[in-house]
């Protein structure tokens, strides 16, 4: 940065003092304007114009005051005013400029004193320096009050080693943010390195699930083709059992529909001795022998028939034995999923996918952790950034000639729609300057409006971004009112706005490369400021030789 020095032209060619007599001024920077007209109200106290229109006058004349204060007296308006200035360099040379004014025009300092102003109505100003602050009375205490005396080496020392002072601090802030960049890239290489470990285990974990899982696939496909052979097996087996089975029910019934014959048999035979009986009673008697010889006959055949229907009942009741414990099998059979071998498969497969499930587990947590780092060192380097905007923001003057600046992200720019009021309304510049200071106004409470998105979703070249809707009503009023300028205008800040900050709808601060027209980086904001602390220490060494 360049050094900045005071200095004071003086168009008469008077002979500038040397440093040992060096011309006191007021400071901060005080201009006097005496022989202000004024006149007596019907109160009997004197008026004149006031400080603001007196302001706005020199303003239009380029001096740039920031304030002017009558100076008042018991009887009232005094005639005199104090034309106050900036602090800085800038404000010196506005109040230079307003001396030189008066004075070309043979209304200075000079010319009051020598009593020129008894001949017209004008009024005489200058700079006010060591005499007018000694100056006794109101017109001196005025001057005094809240100001003090000192020359230009005196504010230009002070200004340096104010620079000086600004420069330490910022550069040890600078090495404090470059120690604090320097540790948060640590981390972030040492989070990209567990990252990666992670992501490494992930993949080894993700195969050997794979794996196991096409193992137990294979083991399941021939344990579900064994199932299949015995219960192919079993089927043949339950068939044969089946014919069997079917061979002995028919013999059983064939044994049943004789036993049920033999029982018929048995009742007729019954019925027909009882019949016999009653009808041989009275003849009993006479063929007692021969009666006797037919019923032991009659007797051992019933018993015949009596020993054969008690083997067929036994052949039935080994059958239904045979049955049941058919049955029997067919239930085990049933139950031949459940064995040993297939038991310790099932608890393999179970127990390897526990350990799965754990390994994914701790790998899920070390995630986390990763990321609470990575979310840590990314707000770390937010607030950095934070702190170097406003460090901008207060050191305008030092970085205006810098390719790095701050930039309001979502600001209107107010000349767009001077021009277009003009344009539109065909008025004078101060109308259209009101009319302008409206109509921006509007548009940034549009512009903050969450609520309005003139936006859609284009997918044409196969890839969804956001554009401008073109249609969006408000817009097309816009541009149709007040042209493509005013339009383009506003359609940059509320695409700043949505792209900066979506949510809160209200400008921020950003640091932009003006030169490449993009958002700054934190290197680039480094590398500035310590080139400008290069050149103070430069400045400072420079002095000291001197």
């Amino acid at each position: 940065m360049e050094k900045q020095e005071f200095s004071v032209g003086d168009s008469s060619g008077e002979t500038k003092k040397s440093e040992c007599t060096e011309e006191k001024f007021v400071w901060p920077w005080v201009g006097l304007v005496a022989n202000i007209q004024t006149e007596v109200d019907k109160t009997g106290r004197r008026v004149g114009r006031s400080g603001s229109t007196f302001r706005d006058e020199l303003i239009e004349k380029g001096f740039d005051p920031t304030r002017v204060q009558p100076i008042w007296n018991f009887k009232g308006h005094s005639g005199f005013a104090l034309v106050e200035f900036t602090r800085d360099i800038k404000g010196f040379e506005n109040a230079m400029n307003f001396e030189r004014s008066y004075k070309s025009d043979g209304h200075g300092k000079k010319d009051w004193e020598k009593g020129v102003h008894l001949r017209d109505d004008k009024p005489y100003g200058w700079v006010a320096r060591e005499e007018d602050y000694n100056r006794g009375g109101i017109f001196g205490k005025n001057v005094k009050k809240k100001r003090d005396l000192k020359t230009l080496s005196q504010l230009q020392e002070e200004e340096e080693r104010k620079m000086v002072q600004l420069v330490e601090s910022m550069s040890q802030s600078i090495e404090m943010k470059i120690i604090s960049k320097q540790e948060l890239e640590h981390k972030v290489d040492e989070t990209s390195r567990v990252l990666e470990s992670v992501e490494l285990h992930n993949y080894q974990l993700n195969e050997t699930y794979k794996q196991e899982v096409e193992k137990m696939h294979t083991n399941l496909q021939g344990l579900y083709q064994q199932i299949l052979a015995g219960h192919d097996k079993s089927m043949s087996d339950l068939e044969t059992e089946r014919e069997k089975l079917e061979n002995r029910a028919r013999q059983i019934y064939i044994n049943e529909a004789e036993m049920e014959k033999s029982r018929l048999e048995i009742e007729m035979n019954q019925k027909a001795m009882m019949e016999q009986n009653e009808a041989n009673m009275e003849a009993m008697k006479l063929a007692e022998k021969h009666q006797a010889s037919t019923s032991l006959k009659e007797k051992e055949k019933l018993h015949e028939k009596i020993m054969e229907m008690e083997a067929k009942l036994n052949e039935t009741q080994e059958l239904e034995l045979e049955i049941e414990k058919l049955k029997g099998s067919t239930n085990v059979m049933k139950h031949m999923a459940g064995s040993d071998g297939d038991g310790e498969l099932m608890e393999k497969m179970v127990k390897t996918q526990m350990e799965l499930e754990a390994r994914e587990t701790a790998l899920h947590d070390k995630i986390m952790a990763v990321t609470q780092k990575e979310r840590m060192a990314n707000d770390e380097y937010q607030e950095a950034r934070k702190e170097m905007i406003q460090f901008w923001k207060e050191n305008e003057d030092l970085v205006s000639g810098e390719e790095i600046r701050v930039k309001t992200m979502g600001h209107l720019d107010t000349k767009p729609f001077v021009v277009a009021v003009k344009k539109k309304l065909r008025c004078s510049e101060a109308r259209a300057g009101l009319k302008a200071m409206e109509l921006c106004s509007f548009w940034e409470g549009q512009i903050g409006n969450v609520h309005w998105h003139p936006f859609k979703v284009d997918e044409s070249d196969g890839i969804a971004k956001l554009v401008v809707d073109k249609n969006d009503l408000k817009l097309v009023k816009l541009k149709s009112d007040y042209g493509e300028e005013l339009y383009n205008e506003v359609v940059r800040a509320k695409v700043e706005i949505v792209e900066y900050n979506p949510s809160g709808g209200y400008v921020v601060s950003e640091m932009w490369n003006l030169e490449k027209n993009r958002k700054a980086t934190m290197e680039e904001g480094t590398d500035v400021m310590l080139k400008m602390r290069k050149k103070l220490v430069a400045m400072k060494n420079k002095r000291k030789r001197r």
